[in-house]
């Protein structure tokens, strides 16, 4: 089975290297930077994330990591989306960053060279067969960390013996995990909670709704995918004079929201500019936390079209913005289920719902995240002794 995959990860380069000789198609997709790099040379410890939720989580990892442990290695970020990296160079963390290398033989063996990774630390779901290889071969122990890891299910006959340390978000991924990868023996698995709360946790600050709010509303990582229901939801809030920011999920489609609203006849202002009975549009990555600062309630995309996935829920909730997601929940079914039966996220069945949703109380979520808290601090303890072990 693994020289299948070897063999059908060769095939993937053959065909990537007839395509970056297309310069369209190169310019698109930076193929050329995924098989040849330049790679950063180390050595590093190796942070790897897929799109921006992971990276910023990464980052906020990265920056304790440095804190906690005596002597730790440059710190490599890598990602699938080109469009984070420009985010993650100006996010003033102390880390290098590059395209992730693509999952292809001469790829990941031209990359390993030059990056000497002393450990990989992965980011949710991100098991790619090449990058655990990879590190199975330049390590004599397991030297692979899962960080709020996600798992649904992965490639047959992927080898996960190159882990030594998994901290999964809830028991069903953890129980799924331990199905496929029970024959590699990993030393410290766990249930360790969603990582990307772990700011709030190490700062030990509680829960606390934003002081005078100025937006009623903030449509947060939306699709255009989403439109429909989107529409209506604004529509709603318009009418009743409310202040809305819409934040879309990819800063492509910015143009293609702003003109949605303009044909509606809706009232379009560009963000920082908020008022009431219109439309604030954000158009650069990053600025989540401004927003949710000076937000009453937070609507989360991704979870209005069946075929996207919901987009990162607890960090309105954690600066205590009153949350809520459409009927979709796809990769974080388990956890948003948990949040929703809890009462400390609400959920729209349908759009006609909107204008009289659930609004969780404060005092529920309070004490549910107290419980994460808890969590997600043994499980970044036993991370560092991971880490440490590896290092000495």
């Amino acid at each position: 089975m693994f020289k299948a995959l070897d063999i059908a990860r060769m095939a993937i380069g053959t065909v990537a290297k007839a395509a970056a000789k297309v310069p369209v198609v190169d310019s698109r997709f930076h193929i050329n930077d995924r098989l040849n790099g330049p790679w950063p040379e180390g050595p590093f410890l190796w942070l790897h994330g897929a799109s921006l939720g992971e990276c910023k989580m990464l980052l906020n990892l990265a920056k304790f990591l440095r804190e906690d442990i005596e002597n730790c290695p440059k710190i490599l970020l890598t990602t699938q989306k080109t469009e984070v990296l420009h985010f993650i160079k100006e996010s003033g963390c102390d880390v290098e960053s590059c395209i992730a290398p693509a999952d292809t033989p001469a790829a990941m063996k031209n990359f390993l060279a030059a990056v000497k990774p002393a450990a990989l630390i992965l980011g949710e779901n991100e098991l790619w067969p090449g990058y655990l290889s990879g590190m199975k071969g330049i390590s004599a122990k397991p030297s692979v960390a899962i960080v709020s890891g996600r798992y649904n299910h992965s490639l047959p006959g992927v080898d996960f013996s190159c882990v030594g340390y998994a901290s999964m978000q809830t028991g069903g991924d953890l129980s799924r995990f331990l199905n496929v990868a029970s024959r590699a023996n990993i030393a410290k698995m766990m249930i360790g909670g969603d990582w990307k709360i772990l700011p709030w946790v190490r700062s030990g600050s509680e829960v606390k709704a934003p002081e005078n709010p100025t937006i009623d509303t903030a449509f947060v990582s939306m699709h255009m995918a989403e439109w429909a229901s989107l529409c209506r939801m604004v529509v709603s809030s318009i009418k009743r004079q409310e202040s809305v920011v819409l934040i879309p999920r990819r800063l492509t489609e910015v143009n293609a929201f702003r003109k949605a609203l303009s044909d509606q006849e809706l009232t379009v202002v560009e963000w920082p500019l908020v008022q009431k009975g219109a439309v604030s549009l954000v158009s650069k990555f990053g600025l989540t936390k401004e927003v949710f600062a000076k937000t009453r309630t937070a609507i989360i995309g991704g979870s209005f079209s069946r075929g996207l996935g919901v987009h990162d829920f607890w960090e309105p909730i954690q600066m205590g913005v009153a949350t809520c997601i459409g009927p979709f929940a796809a990769g974080q079914k388990e956890k948003a289920a948990a949040l929703v039966n809890a009462g400390v996220m609400a959920q729209l069945q349908s759009t006609a719902g909107y204008a009289k949703r659930v609004i969780p109380d404060p005092r529920v979520v309070s004490t549910y995240l107290s419980n994460e808290r808890t969590k997600i601090a043994d499980s970044y303890e036993q991370l560092l002794e991971f880490l440490r072990n590896l290092f000495v």
